[in-house]
Order: C-alpha cells, then sequence, then structure tokens
C-alpha cells in the first residue's frame, strides 16, 4: 500500500491529469487577445455514492470549465440590387482601393454578387 494526501490520487491520478488538462485549456483561452478579460471558471465535481451496504463508495469525478468566447469581428457593407443581383460592397474600411497602410499592406474593396431569389 501507497499512502497519498488525496482521493484525486486514486485512479492512478486521472482526476488529477483531467485536470491539469483542462487548466491548460482555461490558460490557452485567456491568452488568445481575441477575448476578453473577464474570469473564466475551472470546476471540480465530487460526486461519491454509496454501495455494497456504504461499506464501498464510487468516486466520480468531473471537471468543467467555462470560457470567454472571441470577440465577435465587425464591418460594414453598403447594398444595392443592380441587373437581378445584390452587390455587396465592403465600406468603412478606411483605405482608398489599392492604398497602402503604414505597414505596406495594400487594401483592395471585397465585393459579393448574390442572384436575386426568384419568387
Amino acid at each position: 500500500m501507497k499512502e497519498v494526501t488525496s482521493v484525486l490520487e486514486f485512479a492512478n491520478a486521472a482526476a488529477i491529469e483531467r485536470i491539469n488538462y483542462e487548466l491548460v485549456k482555461v490558460i490557452e483561452n485567456i491568452q488568445n487577445p481575441n477575448t476578453d478579460e473577464k474570469p473564466r471558471k475551472l470546476t471540480v465535481e465530487l460526486c461519491l455514492t454509496p454501495v455494497n451496504n456504504r461499506t464501498t463508495v464510487n468516486i466520480k469525478t468531473t471537471v468543467k470549465k467555462q470560457l470567454r468566447p472571441t470577440n465577435a469581428v465587425h464591418s460594414q457593407m453598403a447594398m444595392a440590387l443592380i441587373d437581378n443581383s445584390y452587390q455587396l460592397v465592403e465600406s468603412g474600411c478606411g483605405y482608398i482601393d489599392g492604398q497602402a497602410d503604414i505597414f505596406g499592406e495594400v487594401h483592395e474593396t471585397h465585393i459579393v454578387k448574390i442572384k436575386k431569389s426568384e419568387e
């Protein structure tokens, strides 16, 4: 027999392994610059169920994480109906077609044409 300090070490410390696994996911979510700075949550739930006339107890360990979603991406478009097609043009990006920004990236206006549905 080997004495351990916690029931979390039962089952070859699988519960601790699961906690660490989910903790990495929480840390990665915190490090993601596309998420907000609100708290994340890691919950460890132990469910103890007596069996065999209460001489044995089943232990079920569940680890749950609550992450933050990535921030929404916003854009704008102008719309027009031309020749039975909707033309959707990206607008409000602040650059003229072909203009380079201070990093040298050349910007182009994006356009999507969608045929009007036949009703």
